[in-house]
């Protein structure tokens, strides 16, 4: 019998870490517990990993001890599972700004900027094996810079250890991410991706200006005019809406 009534899921748990000095990727190393049957709240943190990657599969690449590396599992409803890219952003956001005073904003659907320059990045992947008709099994990964001191030509990114003092370890900064997680995974339980989206806009960056988005359809150029109650992206080109649900956002400097 459930411990909990029907439509109510249980609170996120505390996370449970594997902590791994070198892997190929924590997503990895937790979609293969969620096969095994690990629980909800199942971590791996990682040093350094040789094959890390981030959304549309891009790698995610950073000097070993340089990053906050690692993954978790949620197990929870196709509803809410749609808004945990959103929540998931979120967190980091209210993190940063609650503990380090860091004020962060959020392009399209969770990648984490400072001055329009990447501090993190996260990604969900879907484990079919591990899904069962009641919940979706999902790893999500987070990778933040907390000391990278060069990064790729052409990147805009940006690293925590030149906006604080002292960065956090990556454990305390993935455990205070845990709970600030659980918070916005208990507003999506009992509102649903609504219940989330206005504090998402106000943290948005690119919403009412200029874009480029690559989806599966090629590349749309237009203006981002919202995000939808399911949280597909909506870009306004040629007189014409367009709905993404996955996609790559450039965001595009306005020229006169």
């Amino acid at each position: 019998m459930s411990q909990h009534r029907a439509g109510q899921e249980a609170r996120f748990p505390a996370l449970r870490l594997t902590r791994v000095a070198r892997t190929r990727s924590t997503q990895d190393v937790v979609l293969r517990a969620a096969r095994e049957g690990a629980a909800e709240g199942f971590a791996c943190l990682a040093a350094e990993q040789t094959a890390g990657r981030g959304r549309q599969g891009r790698a995610w690449l950073a000097p070993a001890g340089s990053a906050l590396l690692a993954s978790v599992l949620l197990r929870r409803s196709a509803g809410v599972a749609a808004g945990v890219p959103f929540a998931a952003g979120l967190a980091l956001v209210d993190v940063l700004a609650a503990g380090h005073g860091v004020a962060a904003e959020l392009k399209w659907p969770n990648d984490v900027l400072v001055g329009r320059r990447k501090l993190a990045g996260i990604l969900g992947e879907v484990e079919p094996a591990a899904t069962d008709g009641r919940r979706v099994c999902i790893a999500l990964g987070i990778g933040v810079n907390l000391r990278v001191d060069h990064f790729p030509e052409g990147l805009e990114a940006v690293s925590l250890h030149t906006l604080l003092a002292k960065p956090p370890a990556p454990e305390v900064l993935l455990v205070a991410w845990g709970v600030a997680l659980g918070d916005r995974i208990a507003a999506l339980e009992r509102g649903g991706i609504g219940a989330i989206l206005d504090d998402w806009r106000r943290h948005a960056v690119g919403l009412g200006g200029p874009v480029s988005v690559e989806g599966a359809a090629g590349i749309v150029d237009g203006v981002a005019i919202d995000v939808d109650d399911d949280g597909a992206l909506l870009v306004e080109a040629s007189g014409q809406t367009h709905r993404f649900l996955a996609g790559d956002v450039h965001l595009r400097t306005i020229t006169r």
